[in-house]
């Protein structure tokens, strides 16, 4: 799914997660040497790995979720069965 793919929540999200994924990957990447500020990755390459995780963990967690849902394995129930349970 490419980003113009997605939804706007979808699209929130992932630019959320990515957006926190940077700042710890940038905080990890931070040296400083001799009164000066380095980032030993390129930023970009990190902002691009950001988002690449992000999306990559939002397919993770939604197969996960439908994966562990409720299953409805063999049951057929129709609605005259639903009115026998309906005692009056």
């Amino acid at each position: 799914m490419s980003s113009q793919e997605k939804s706007p929540a979808l699209q929130d999200t992932v630019e959320e997660l990515a957006s926190r994924i940077y700042v710890e990957l940038v905080g990890r990447g931070f040296l400083r040497v001799e009164n000066a500020a380095v980032i030993k990755p390129p930023p970009e390459a990190l902002a691009k790995l950001s988002f690449e995780l992000a999306e990559a963990f939002e397919r993770e967690v939604k197969e996960f979720r439908s994966a562990s849902g409720p299953k409805n394995v063999g049951y057929d129930i129709q609605m005259s069965d639903m009115a026998a349970w309906d005692k009056k």
